[in-house]
């Protein structure tokens, strides 16, 4: 008898069917705003994850969206009431590390066709007037019939005066949007007045970038009130005090919260060049794209308390300054307008010094002329003057300047008297610059 043999088979439970992985851009964290008159630079991270923390990131682009009002929209209607202030694309890098990056990073002009992840970018916003009242209102959902309306809940007050929010949101390659992110923020206050005008004189050393006060000889007394002034002599007198009238609801022309604030402190400056590119320099091939800004840096490196800056002088090369004043302190600092441009192109104009301490001495055959050298860095040498006793305007001997600070003339006449005198010459193109004469001696030749 042949024994059976049982096998057993093990059998396997099929499970629910899980769901597809969805991957979603992870919300712009990290953003912040900061305006400069009518110029908002809103410079924000882009995710390199997605909202599960996963990488790579599933991202094609980022959309920035800018409102005024006293309180953000909800979070889900930003696209419905905000504007939208700039679209940044995302390049993706190469799945496999190793692989070169694509041929089509940048675009023709040299500018990148796309920002990476991780990096951080500035878009510009400039503010329309309509950018600058308050924007469209969450109105509430209509009400059904037969029901009673909603009694909306209020969890906070909502602040006086008008603030401008940024907000911006990351998008999948399929066009998901991802979730919102930390909104930037910053009241809209009033914003100090850029000076009337600005100067800038040159000398042969330093730019002396010159403005009036903000607000004019006004602004100046407010911001430096006049000391408290002498009673009178006659003591007898006493002031009259008076109260300020109280205003009723009727005569306000407007309320506190449709008047925008002013930032406390007093006015200080800064000061912005822009200088007209190196033309010995090799060009700059690099450009910024058009969904990326760079914010200006002022000149100064701290905000200046006086109407005056000093900048050092690049000769034959053009520049531009403009001033702009700001009120607040940090990290409430609220930058007005930029004042009209002051151009300038400083000219070498100036020519060097008159040679010093000019020394002649007479021997056999000729006179030797010495003096002191100048320290000019653009000297280009010395001419040297002569004339008899009786001339009062002398000649140049020497047709071309001569590097070094002495001479020997061998043209004279033995029993001659003559006037030597020397001046230096700069080598500023197309026409020199001829400094003073020096001092004048006078020798006999043997």
């Amino acid at each position: 008898m042949i024994p059976a043999i049982v096998l057993a088979a093990g059998c396997g439970k099929k499970g629910p069917p899980l769901a597809p992985i969805l991957r979603i851009p992870a919300a712009v964290d990290m953003i912040q705003a900061q305006r400069s008159g009518r110029d908002v630079f809103v410079t924000l991270t882009i995710p390199a994850r997605n909202i599960d923390s996963s990488i790579p990131v599933d991202l094609s682009r980022i959309e920035v969206y800018g409102y005024t009002g006293r309180v953000p929209p909800p979070r889900t209607r930003w696209a419905e009431l905000g504007d939208l202030v700039a679209t940044i694309p995302v390049v993706l890098p190469p799945l496999d590390a190793s692989a070169p990056a694509a041929a089509t990073a940048e675009s023709v002009e040299g500018a990148p066709l796309g920002a990476s992840p991780g990096t951080m970018v500035t878009v510009l916003d400039t503010l329309a007037p309509e950018e600058l009242v308050q924007g469209r209102v969450d109105e509430p959902l209509p009400v059904r019939r037969g029901r009673a309306p909603l009694i909306p809940v209020v969890t906070a007050t909502e602040p006086d005066g008008l603030r401008r929010f940024y907000v911006a949101f990351g998008f999948s390659v399929r066009g998901r949007p991802g979730p919102p992110g930390a909104a930037a923020e910053f009241p809209l206050v009033e914003l100090p007045e850029p000076p009337a005008f600005v100067r800038a004189p040159y000398t042969e050393s330093t730019v002396v970038v010159e403005w009036p006060p903000s607000g004019g000889i006004l602004g100046f007394l407010f911001d430096h009130p006049l000391g408290p002034e002498d009673g009178p002599l006659n003591d007898a007198f006493e002031p009259i005090v008076t109260a300020p009238p109280v205003a009723t609801g009727a005569s306000v022309a407007a309320s506190p919260s449709s008047v925008p604030p002013v930032p406390l402190g007093p006015v200080h400056y800064n000061v912005y060049r822009e200088v007209a590119p190196d033309p010995l320099a090799p060009p700059d091939e690099t450009r910024l794209a058009p969904w990326n800004a760079m914010r200006p840096t002022p000149i100064n490196p701290v905000p200046l308390d006086v109407m005056t800056f000093t900048d050092p002088v690049e000769l034959d090369r053009g520049r531009c300054y403009v001033v702009r004043a700001i009120r607040g302190a940090p990290p409430n600092v609220f930058e007005g307008d930029a004042s009209a441009p002051a151009c300038v192109t400083p000219t070498d104009i100036f020519p060097p010094a008159a040679p010093n301490r000019l020394v002649a001495v007479t021997d056999e055959g000729g006179i030797s002329l010495i003096w002191e050298p100048n320290g000019e860095l653009d000297l280009d040498g010395y001419l040297v003057l002569r004339g008899e006793a009786t001339d009062a305007t002398l000649q140049p001997l020497t047709s071309a300047p001569v590097a070094e600070p002495r001479f020997r003339d061998t043209h004279v006449t033995a029993g001659k008297k003559y006037v030597y005198a020397v001046v230096a010459v700069d080598a500023h193109l197309p026409v020199p610059n001829i400094s003073a004469e020096s001092n004048r001696v006078e020798e006999t030749a043997r």
